[in-house]
């Protein structure tokens, strides 16, 4: 029985991961509800901070140190983490719409998304190539990445034009610090600023255009004031200036920071917006008619008085938008007014780490020298950042204490009861299990005579008398907080079995383990297991006919999948071809990967590496591997490489062995920088024990951790003769199997040799 963790009775979601809702997930981890659970939903692992990317295209700042793992802080926090693209909400039902998955639903939920620059109009695809919006800003340093790539390759004769277009804070800082790159670096290149006013970021504050416009004509960057670009066209940029006359102009690459454009989802979604698509909110923050919806940052409008595009205001309404958030479940409060600052001060950098105040109201700070205001400018940030920065250890705990605040209020009801009694498999009640079952559309499948839906006590299934059935289990325990990534990776993992026996899956039946929650949560919860499930099966064209549901301490599920495979087409583990060179389809880390990010210690963008990886389906790589000689063939999972190699070498003693160039061996960017901090599976030292016996004494965990690391939805191992190999390798390379490569080579003597 459960007797320690709090059931769940109640949903926040936040979307994006905005300066707002990060602050509204650390404050409400950190003086939790009882029965609350939070899910951060982002199409971004890495969230930039507005106020220190100036400072990062600079150089002055790490990529990690100006951004917001958003993966590993929920993971720190015990919070879930859903990485998707957010298309849609649907405030009648509360159910968030998602690209390329299922719904999710929410209780109360907060929108802090990004802005994007309105767009510059341009005649074609090649026209389209040449604008870099600022925002969102993830995607600009992409590109910003690109051209300072370009501009170091650069050897032409002639300068290459380049032109920003807007002259807000953020277009005056990016030319600025492109022109400083390019001045100190050498390069071939012009900067050009492009706005439709008079003025330098703000209208008021004279002093500060005043020093802007020495700064510019000091590092020599051209600009056109009063000035409109109209639209990219194959032969340039067209400008039309203050008389009306309209001209074209030629540039390598335009950055656009115009004016602030919102999400096209805010109006599709029926939400009240205001003119320009902003969606409307009142003082408290809450969307206009709604009264389980808030917003916050750049995409709102503010209703009680209309707000500048400035981070800074999402910064502030954090403490707010928590409070308001607590409010609405606890109901204990009232909700708070948001009242913004009428002016706000913006510290502009101005490269060689110097900054200006810029502000509409006088200020101490325009007294101080561009150096010191850097140095404040930079305290305050790094400050703010490491607020939300997970802890860093420079090697592995001893243990990692993941236990958060307990709970000063509560959502769960003093009668509470729950119903792990451990009688019967602790089985859900039926209705809980039949209406999330029912909002499932299963295909249907002739062979499937009998199935999940029907009720009965077995699936019915019909197979060809020429074939041979294949069957087999696995079982998970939830390593990422992602329901339905979760229901997704463990189907893939359960086929991969079908598959490296060179067979066709045909069906599946799945079990699942809750955690203690109210009926609605465990609905939902499942939905998003089985949606994840059913859409691996659909892609493998594999029916899913039963289950078995129950709960327990921890989420968990398992797969017995089925499947089929010509007696002529089975491969099996077995090496028998001396001479042979090993191939390895997909790259090694998983489990010192989500090891690591147990402890939150994993860089986000190295989990999704994994997870991408764990993602991708071992069928591709078996069908093309069935046209080539193969002797021998195995998925690599719990056992780790060495170890599912070593059972490729058969029983019977005297015949064949393997060599391993451990250097060929394929890992996922930064592994090995885990594995040298000492992070490692919890069942790695054991894989190793279990070899130890026919180990040379230098060959251990330690030296080599890539050979026992436990791998979730691994690739496939096969050896083909040395004459196949270049062709096999193009061949997967060709279908999307882009890692697979040879690892070692199959020996005439009865040894593991580790090189």
């Amino acid at each position: 029985m459960n007797k320690n963790s709090t059931p769940i009775v109640s949903d926040l979601v936040l979307l994006g991961g905005g300066h707002a809702n990060i602050q509204v997930l650390k404050m409400l981890t950190m003086n939790p509800i009882g029965g609350l659970r939070i899910t951060l939903i982002s199409d971004q692992t890495h969230s930039p901070y507005s106020g220190m990317i100036p400072g990062y295209l600079a150089g002055y700042y790490s990529y990690e140190e100006c951004h917001f793992d958003l993966r590993r802080i929920c993971e720190e926090l015990g919070q879930r983490f859903i990485k998707a693209k957010i298309i849609g909400i649907d405030p009648q039902r509360k159910k968030i719409r998602l690209e390329n998955r299922v719904e999710v639903g929410y209780d109360c939920a907060s929108i802090n998304v990004g802005i994007a620059p309105k767009s510059i109009e341009n005649s074609s695809d090649e026209a389209a190539l040449k604008l870099i919006p600022l925002k969102p800003i993830s995607r600009f340093i992409a590109h910003w990445e690109r051209l300072i790539a370009d501009l170091k390759a650069y050897k032409g004769s002639e300068s290459l034009q380049i032109a920003v277009v807007g002259a807000g804070a953020s277009g005056v800082e990016i030319s600025i610090i492109l022109k400083m790159l390019i001045d100190q670096h050498n390069w071939n290149a012009e900067v050009s600023l492009i706005h439709r006013h008079e003025f330098l970021v703000s209208a008021k504050d004279i002093s500060a255009q005043r020093r802007l416009s020495k700064t510019l004509e000091e590092l020599d960057i051209k600009v056109f004031k009063n000035t409109q670009a109209l639209k990219e066209q194959e032969d340039g940029l067209a400008l039309k200036d203050e008389q009306g006359l309209i001209r074209t102009k030629d540039f390598y690459r335009v950055l656009t920071a115009t004016q602030a454009e919102a999400p096209q989802w805010f109006k599709d979604s029926g939400l009240p917006v205001s003119p320009d698509g902003f969606v409307k909110v009142n003082k408290n923050l809450l969307v206009e008619n709604e009264h389980d919806l808030f917003a916050a940052g750049d995409c709102i409008h503010f209703s009680p008085s209309p707000l500048k595009k400035a981070g800074v205001y999402a910064v502030r309404q954090g403490m707010v938008l928590e409070h308001n958030i607590r409010a609405f479940f606890t109901g204990k409060t009232a909700l708070k007014t948001f009242h913004p600052k009428k002016n706000v001060l913006s510290l502009i950098t101005i490269g060689e780490r110097k900054a200006l105040v810029h502000q509409d109201s006088a200020s101490i700070l325009r007294w101080m020298w561009p150096s010191l205001l850097w140095t404040v400018k930079d305290g305050i940030d790094r400050r703010f950042m490491k607020r939300f920065q997970a802890k860093t250890f420079s090697v592995k705990p001893r243990h990692f204490d993941k236990t958060m605040p307990m709970p000063k209020t509560t959502l769960v009801p003093e009668d509470w009861e729950s119903n792990t009694c451990g009688g019967c498999g602790s089985k859900l009640a039926a209705s809980t299990l039949t209406l999330s079952l029912n909002k499932l559309d299963i295909p249907k499948d002739d062979a499937v005579l009998l199935g999940v839906k029907d009720g009965e006590d077995c699936a019915l299934t019909r197979f060809s008398e020429h074939t041979l059935c294949l069957q087999s289990i696995d079982q998970f325990r939830s390593f990422i907080s992602d329901p339905y990534m979760l229901g997704q990776i463990a189907t893939q993992h359960a086929l991969s079995d079908i598959y490296a026996m060179g067979g066709v899956a045909k069906t599946a039946q799945v079990g699942l383990t809750l955690g203690a929650a109210n009926k609605k949560i465990q609905q939902e919860d499942i939905f998003q297991l089985m949606s994840g499930v059913l859409d691996i099966l659909t892609q493998s064209a594999a029916s899913l006919v039963g289950g078995h549901t129950g709960e327990g301490t921890e989420l968990a599920i398992s797969l017995a999948v089925q499947g089929e495979v010509a007696p002529e087409q089975v491969l099996r583990k077995q090496l028998t071809q001396p001479g042979n060179l090993l191939i390895l389809t997909k790259p090694i880390g998983t489990g010192v990967v989500f090891a690591a990010n147990m402890l939150a210690q994993a860089n986000g963008k190295l989990v999704d590496q994994a997870l991408s990886s764990m993602l991708q389906s071992n069928k591709t790589a078996m069908e093309i591997i069935k046209s080539f000689s193969v002797s021998g063939c195995t998925d690599i999972t719990g056992f780790g490489l060495l170890g599912h190699a070593f059972e490729m070498m058969g029983k019977n003693t005297g015949q064949v062995g393997i060599k391993i160039d451990y250097k060929a061996i394929p890992l996922f960017d930064g592994v090995g920088e885990l594995f040298a901090k000492g992070y490692y599976a919890s069942i790695a030292e054991e894989n190793y024990r279990s070899l130890s016996a026919i180990l040379d004494a230098e060959i251990s965990n330690q030296k080599f951790p890539a050979l026992f690391d436990p791998q979730t939805s691994g690739g496939l191992l096969f050896s083909v003769p040395s004459d196949q190999t270049e062709a096999c390798l193009k061949a997967l390379h060709q279908n999307g199997v882009a890692k697979a490569c040879v690892i070692g080579e199959v020996i005439d003597q009865r040894e593991i040799v580790v090189l």
